[in-house]
């Protein structure tokens, strides 16, 4: 084992060497690099092509072509697998085609038939031994990193973290059980959008190494000919599928992670969304914060939005906070000067991460997540539909969001309160006022001795009228706020000063006779 890996250790630091890294770094160097290194550090390309967060525009398209680089597994590997699994195979499938309909670095999709209900299914088969491969292979290439002082020269990003972080990513991958769950809780989160699915999986069937999913038909979701051929409503499509990967993240809280144009198909069903190995989740806090962060940007209060990302993220260094308000305000000046569906998701999540590494911030991992994710949805939208933008659908959800006072519940816990606030505001003078004029007129009494008893009732009574305009003078500044008509707005604001200035007058004269 030990001659395996010196041997492998050495063949990464060769193709490092030939590759030419150590002269400079180009996305096409380091796309060819990653090719010739193998299906460990293919994955690890196509991983890298979503983190916008982590590398330049140019690279990740670069790293995009990788998807398509990896030779499949021989028929023989996948029988010996499929033995592991289910012994003499045949008898739960009735037959398994040889050749895979399509082919990743950690697994390949053949198709077969149930041999009890003759339904045609699909079987994701993982690659031999990948698992230790993927882990060897990683850790001999953080050690070429350090032998070869590449993370002095590529300075694009900390080659050792980003690898790091990658690493515990395709972990995940790996446990195929994690996958098989994240495939029915995604079923059962969509299960009432009428145009959004994903294929059934049979559990019962699935296995380490082997998920059993339902063959489902269709076209790439950014095939625009075949989609036009077949007179699918492109414009649709990209509604439904912007509004439904919103619904995932800021509604369900759990989102597709990885939904490039191979992983999304459609058909007379909808859209269909496969693979499930990178899926992200929102904790509640980040869920709350995300939606704050959204409101905030649409009115515009670039404060909040500056703290909002705080709490989001890891400060990596003190943190300047004028400057990260004032960051912020540029950014989001910047795009609001342009209509909503001008605005490209990419250029503009682009433009915030630069931003935060510039006030030495990081943002959360599950954050980070659904960002990327929406980068890839964004590309998706703009083959169906250029004059399409994820941003102006995110906009008019926020509206539509703000002017329902954000959600149900909230319009009925906050009416419910109001209306009980309001009812005891009104009653509260009207009460104290019925008191003040019975024991005026003798009916009611304090139970307690006063001194000079005409002049405190006085007061009092004075007090109460003075809570009175008080009432009336808050009630006029929240209608001059929410009322549409101008002039209407006008007579409030004027009789609003009025009252404020008789509420002040009032308080001076009752300080400088010794108050109440």
């Amino acid at each position: 084992m030990e001659h395996t890996n010196l041997h492998r250790f050495n063949e990464i630091v060769k193709i490092l060497k030939e590759s030419g890294l150590i002269n400079g770094v180009t996305p096409q160097k380091l796309c060819s690099t990653l090719e010739k290194l193998g299906p460990t550090f293919i994955k690890l390309g196509q991983i890298m092509s979503t983190r916008v967060e982590l590398l330049y525009e140019e690279y990740c398209n670069e790293l995009s072509k990788l998807r398509n680089s990896v030779v499949p597994m021989h028929f023989n590997e996948v029988e010996e697998i499929l033995k592991e699994s289910y012994g003499n195979y045949s008898d739960v499938f009735s037959y398994v085609e040889s050749y895979p309909i399509g082919s990743a670095s950690i697994a390949q999709v053949h198709r077969a038939v149930l041999k009890d209900s003759n339904k045609t299914v699909v079987l994701k088969i993982k690659r031999t031994g990948i698992d230790e491969i993927m882990k060897t292979d990683i850790e001999l290439f953080e050690k070429a990193v350090k032998t070869l002082h590449l993370n002095k020269i590529f300075k694009v990003m900390d080659l050792s973290s980003v690898l790091e972080q990658i690493y515990k990513t395709t972990k995940e991958e790996l446990d195929f059980n994690i996958e098989t769950n994240h495939i029915i809780e995604f079923r059962n989160n969509n299960k009432y959008e009428d145009f959004v699915s994903c294929p059934f999986v049979y559990k019962k069937l699935c296995t380490s190494n082997v998920i059993v999913m339902e063959y489902v038909e269709g076209y790439r979701i950014n095939d625009v000919a075949s989609l036009k051929y077949n007179n699918y409503d492109l414009t649709m499509l990209g509604d439904i599928l912007s509004h439904n990967y919103i619904k995932q993240a800021l509604d369900d809280g759990y989102f597709h992670a990885d939904p490039h144009p191979d992983n999304i198909i459609v058909n007379e069903n909808g859209i269909v969304y496969l693979d499930f190995g990178m899926m992200g989740r929102l904790n509640e806090k980040n869920k709350q914060l995300l939606k704050k962060c959204i409101k905030a940007i649409v009115i515009k209060d670039y404060k909040e939005v500056s703290r909002i990302l705080v709490d989001m993220s890891t400060a990596l260094d003190e943190i300047n906070y004028v400057n990260l308000e004032n960051s912020v305000s540029s950014i989001l000046e910047e795009y609001a000067s342009l209509e909503l569906n001008e605005i490209r998701a990419s250029s503009f999540i682009t433009d915030m991460f630069k931003m935060l590494r510039n006030n030495h911030l990081v943002l959360d991992k599950d954050i980070t997540n659904l960002i990327r994710g929406i980068g890839v949805i964004e590309s998706v939208l703009k083959t169906l539909n250029p004059d399409m933008s994820l941003i102006s659908v995110l906009g008019q959800r926020e509206e539509k969001s703000l002017y329902n006072l954000f959600d149900y519940d909230n319009i009925k816990n906050t009416s419910s309160k109001v209306i009980r606030g309001a009812k005891e505001a009104f009653e509260l003078p009207l009460e104290l006022s019925k008191f003040v004029k019975a024991v005026n007129r003798g009916e009611s009494k304090f139970k307690v001795e006063l001194s000079d008893s005409s002049n405190q009732v006085d007061k009092l009574e004075n007090l109460v009228h003075q809570l009175i305009v008080g009432f009336l003078d808050g009630c006029l500044i929240v209608s001059s706020v929410i009322i549409d008509n101008d002039e209407v707005r006008i007579i409030f604001i004027v009789l609003i000063f009025v009252l404020t200035i008789y509420l002040l007058v009032r308080m001076i004269m009752d300080h400088i006779h010794k108050g109440y």
